[in-house]
């Protein structure tokens, strides 16, 4: 018997923006389907220290998901 594997793209995507309530810092958020499911509750100082947090996020989110399915 053969098994077929389905692969689904993962319909949710990162993005990082600069702060627009604290200039000179970054929040992430997670959209589906241009919502935004989740996002930062606080501003980094840094572009890629939010990125990491936004990525631990996406990582979470997208486990859950694959295991909804």
């Amino acid at each position: 018997m053969l098994f077929m594997i389905t692969f689904k793209p993962n319909p949710h995507t990162l993005r990082v923006t600069p702060s627009a309530k604290e200039p000179g810092r970054f929040d992430w958020s997670i959209t589906r389907d241009a919502v935004v499911v989740r996002q930062s509750a606080r501003s980094f100082g840094s572009e890629g220290a939010s990125e990491a947090n936004g990525d631990a996020a996406f990582r979470e989110l997208t486990s859950l998901w694959q295991n909804a399915r």
